[in-house]
């Protein structure tokens, strides 16, 4: 009689184990293998990009309130210190863009005959009105001859993490 009780047991316990490790083998996440050979340029800069936004993502949840307004600040300012006015202009509020920079053409003259050549960022302060950001920023030029400091500041909606539209005083 005892040895049909063990038997019972050792019988539940590996039905057990089985069930365990079915349930953890099909709940491992399974890893994708990409052929990059196979993939066409745009599929390789989306797959750049989604990895970067991942890394970008990751940081910005680590940052307080003040320090994620200043990199979004800075990603703006960066963007035109690069040349990149397309994607700056693709960061400012479509109302904002509506209203004072109606083509990308317009925002471009704007930032080469408005703004320093060379930009350096101070923020002087920043307040919170509902979910809006407000920042007071001086925009200097650090190096060379031209010593031209512009004060600006810069309204921020963040929606989410990473995703982000701005508007700045028009100088």
């Amino acid at each position: 009689m005892k040895q049909k009780k063990d038997n019972k047991f050792m019988i539940f316990g590996v039905v057990v184990v089985v069930v365990l490790g079915i349930v953890a083998f099909s709940t491992k996440p399974k890893t994708e293998v990409i052929n990059y050979d196979e993939l066409s340029q745009e599929e390789l800069q989306n797959i750049v990009k989604e990895n970067v936004d991942t890394i970008e993502i990751n940081r910005l949840k680590d940052m307080g309130e003040r320090d994620r307004m200043e990199y979004y600040v800075s990603k703006f300012i960066t963007s035109i210190g690069n040349k990149s006015y397309e994607y700056a202009y693709s960061l400012l509020y479509e109302e904002y863009k509506d209203n004072y920079f109606p083509t990308l053409e317009k925002f471009e003259v704007y930032a080469k005959t408005k703004l320093p050549s060379r930009l350096s960022v101070e923020y002087t302060n920043i307040e919170r009105i509902g979910d809006i950001y407000v920042l007071w920023v001086k925009l200097k030029n650090p190096i060379g001859t031209e010593q031209t400091e512009v004060e600006m500041n810069f309204i921020v909606k963040e929606n989410a993490l990473n995703d982000f539209v701005m508007s700045f005083s028009v100088i």
